[in-house]
């Protein structure tokens, strides 16, 4: 055989291995929409999880001036916004975000507010385009929408200039997650005129918020100057660029301190409060100056009565963050929560997902409920160091998805939720004791799994209300990521999970890049596993159907009721009273088999047989024990 001919024959194998594996990655058995199915054939985004070749996103830079009355609860604010098309579409209008319209009197909404809540929404003064007034007839608003149509239209790769004027009344009694907790206590969020997304999936998203659903949001930079009366404090999304004009000379300095100490630092104590010489008071009012870059959002809090702790922590190699606790001094959980909130960071940063923490700041505000923003959260008042612990870790645990990850909250909650639910599980339980996390997930899912309310996952979140919002999204990935956990083992999981955040770190990522990325790094076709957890209607259910024992060999004959595959554990009980425990993850479901034989053996007299724990979800429990002979 000549050397040419060799070299011939291993070409055409190459050539075969690589067909062989595009087919692959290009093939799925998963449903996908067609509108998803064009940004893979426009290939922005690829079949093996990865950005596409063609991926895009457009940004903005915004610079805003925005000013607080306690008194009134007035907010007025004025900003300039560049924003940049890097779309290959011409855009003709544009769409911007007026979350605060849901305190509209006649809009819709999903959760009632007080009637102190209500008012007219957000009051647009004036909208400028490129310097050109925006006339009244070229805008239109519908629910939490201003759609802009252009006189002329943005071309790919160039920019336009947006002036905005606005007022609203910050809302009171009921606070969707921002809003008044005190005369001059106020937690400022979705508050600004945000543009909208315009993304390869659905173009502009105009999806209304209503109170259920979250938000999603383009990455951009944000320069923003917050004016309010010289004796409130300010704490926000980024980094504060005038600490030295606003505080005076000692909390200056506690706050340097902090900048650096590993150890909390008691910016604002309760005495210091009494005095009143914490901010400059050269002028009736302070400007608190902070900038923040490549973020999705940008949030603020304020107050003349609360707390402040601080404490650092190197994230990785002389990276260093300031960590915050500003709090209502009555709220004697909130002591603990700058401690709390540091060793969360540190464990996300070094052991799961093992991925540095992304942000130079990080600030938990004593408001209520609980909710993530960049570098931000705001939490209630809790009773128990366990909910306490919870609460914290769970909104910090938010920083990777949706913010440094981008996902879409309105559609997909189950992609950020349930990791939030998952990452922080060592931290909730090291530093609270009793505190099982992985029983409540299991356990809350199981409240409505296979009831006619649980919906599926793929169901875009924004057609889903509570309870079954709170299953999709929370509970269910939750229970799902921890069997895919036990699946792949701990460290294949780990690494799986760094891929994908390093690989859409900074980018729009949507659930079929979720399910392909984990395909890919694994080397695994996981879809059997995909399509049973997050598409199908389904519950898990196993039984065991009989036991047999010939001599030492005892067959396990169990039953898969329901739809959704979980982990065979049988516990083997002998006449002794001794305890064998059996272990299968719920791979052995994968090609569809509704009942498997598990053979032992045993030189014990098996009298009876235990299927599953606590922390595998079953929703019949009555089948799942066995006794010999009877």
């Amino acid at each position: 055989m000549t050397t040419i001919f060799i070299k011939y024959i291993l070409f055409i194998q190459i050539i075969f291995v690589l067909l062989i594996s595009n087919e692959s990655f290009s093939q799925s058995s998963l449903y996908m929409p067609l509108n998803i199915k064009k940004a893979y054939d426009n290939e922005t985004r690829s079949y093996d999880g990865k950005p596409g070749p063609n991926y895009w996103q457009n940004r903005s830079d915004y610079k805003i001036e925005v000013s607080i009355d306690p008194e009134t609860r007035m907010l007025r604010g004025k900003e300039t916004i560049i924003y940049y098309n890097n779309s290959p579409k011409t855009l003709k209008q544009i769409v911007i975000n007026l979350y605060q319209d849901i305190n509209k009197y006649g809009n819709i909404r999903m959760r009632s507010l007080r009637k102190e809540a209500l008012s007219d929404g957000v009051n647009i003064k004036n909208i400028e385009i490129d310097g050109a007034k925006v006339k009244k007839w070229n805008q239109q608003r519908y629910g939490t929408n201003l759609i802009l149509y252009l006189s002329g239209s943005l071309q790919p790769g160039d920019n336009m200039t947006f002036y905005v004027e606005w007022n609203f009344i910050i809302p009171k009694g009921s606070n969707i997650r921002m809003g008044t907790y005190g005369s001059s206590t106020f937690m400022i969020a979705y508050w600004y005129p945000q543009i909208s997304v315009y993304d390869d999936i659905d173009g502009w998203d105009k999806i209304d918020y209503t109170g259920e659903q979250e938000f999603y949001g383009d990455y951009s930079n944000y320069d923003v100057s917050i004016t309010v009366p010289n004796n409130v404090c300010v704490w926000a999304t980024g980094v504060l660029q005038n600490p030295a004009d606003v505080l005076t000379a000692e909390y200056y300095s506690r706050y340097k301190n902090a900048l650096e100490s590993e150890s909390v630092v008691n910016i604002i104590n309760e005495e210091d409060l009494k005095p009143g010489n914490i901010f400059n008071q050269a002028n009736d009012y302070n400007t608190w100056e902070y900038k923040a870059e490549n973020v999705t959002d940008f949030a603020f809090a304020m107050s003349d009565s609360y707390l402040w702790d601080g404490v650092s922590l190197e994230v990785e190699n002389g990276n260093r963050i300031l960590i915050s606790a500003a709090y209502d001094p009555d709220s004697k959980d909130f002591y603990e929560v700058a401690e709390i909130s540091r060793a969360t960071i540190d464990m996300l940063s070094k052991d799961f997902p093992a991925v540095p923490f992304p942000y130079p700041r990080f600030t938990v505000f004593n408001g209520s409920g609980g909710m993530e923003y960049p570098m931000m959260a705001n939490d209630g008042t809790r009773y128990s160091k366990s909910s306490t612990v919870n609460i914290t870790s769970h909104e910090i645990s938010h920083t990777y998805f949706p913010f440094y990850v981008g996902t879409n909250e309105k559609k997909y909650a189950w992609m950020d939720e349930g990791w939030a639910q998952v990452l922080p599980l060592k931290i909730q339980d090291s530093l609270a004791e009793g505190n099982d996390q992985v029983y409540r997930n299991v356990s809350s899912y199981l409240l409505d799994a296979g009831t006619e309310m649980e919906m599926p996952m793929m169901i875009p979140s924004n057609f889903i209300s509570y309870p079954a919002l709170g299953t999709a999204s929370y509970f269910r990935p939750a229970v799902a990521y921890l069997i895919l956990r036990d699946i792949l083992g701990e460290v294949v999981f780990k690494n799986t999970l760094q891929e994908y955040i390093y690989r859409w770190k900074g980018k729009h990522p949507m659930p079929y890049d979720f399910f392909f990325t984990l395909n890919d790094v694994t080397g695994e076709n996981l879809d059997w596993f995909w399509q049973l957890w997050f598409f199908e209607r389904g519950y898990p259910d196993l039984a065991v159907k009989d036991v047999l024992q010939t001599g030492n060999q005892v067959k396990i004959i169990v039953e898969r009721i329901g739809l959704l595959p979980i982990p065979i554990e049988l516990k083997l009980i002998a006449d002794d009273f001794s305890e064998i425990i059996i272990h299968n993850d719920a791979s052995i479901w994968k090609n569809g088999d509704k009942e498997i034989t598990i053979e032992k053996d045993i030189n014990k007299k098996i009298i009876k047989v235990e299927l599953g724990n606590v922390l595998i979800p079953d929703v019949n429990k009555k089948n799942d024990v066995f006794e010999i002979g009877r």
